[in-house]
């Protein structure tokens, strides 16, 4: 996806959200911010979903560390190329009020470890003293569900966000399935 892409079919349902970024820190510069609906407690993943490259000059005041530009430099080329690609990219501003818009029509929202994905998104929102779209209490951790099934198949990680947002989606269905959850609240 070339664009920041909006997708809206569905209804209240939950919501994956993945970022690549520059760094760990809560004020890491952000390369792409992707976010999927689907129900935890199906297959698949909706059509509903959003994808944005940010532009990196819209982030002078965010850090990037070395040490995740080298481990950048050793991820596959397609990886790279969609992380780094220049074209098509928005101001983080911009993309943030697209995905508020995106995060007020969910009901619980998930990360692979929110203390990555969901600080950095957090401290963005207040850095343009921005509203927090979410409620402290709405956010999940897919990866703390993944280890109550320690043979869960783990596909490889493609690090472009919106293919990991389903990827998550994929493990975290497999998951509740397998340990037979028939609703989450």
């Amino acid at each position: 996806m070339a664009r920041a892409t909006l997708c809206y079919t569905c209804s209240m349902a939950d919501l994956m959200i993945d970022i690549e970024g520059l760094g760990t820190g809560p004020d890491t510069t952000i390369l792409t911010i992707a976010a999927q609906s689907f129900d935890p407690l199906d297959t698949g993943y909706h059509e509903r979903h959003y994808y944005a490259r940010i532009d990196l000059e819209s982030q002078q005041a965010r850090s990037i560390q070395q040490g995740t530009i080298d481990w950048w430099a050793t991820q596959p080329t397609a990886a790279r190329d969609e992380a780094f690609n220049e074209q098509d990219r928005i101001p983080l501003d911009q993309a943030l009020d697209e995905l508020a818009k995106f995060i007020w029509q969910s009901r619980l929202i998930w990360a692979n470890g929110p203390t990555y994905d969901m600080n950095i998104i957090e401290h963005a929102y207040k850095s343009y003293n921005k509203p927090i779209p979410w409620q402290f209490y709405v956010v999940r951790d897919s990866r703390t569900i993944y280890s109550l099934w320690p043979e869960l198949p783990r596909p490889a990680t493609s690090h472009h966000a919106l293919e990991d947002c389903r990827r998550q989606i994929d493990m975290l269905q497999a998951t509740l399935k397998h340990l037979d959850v028939k609703e989450l609240k």
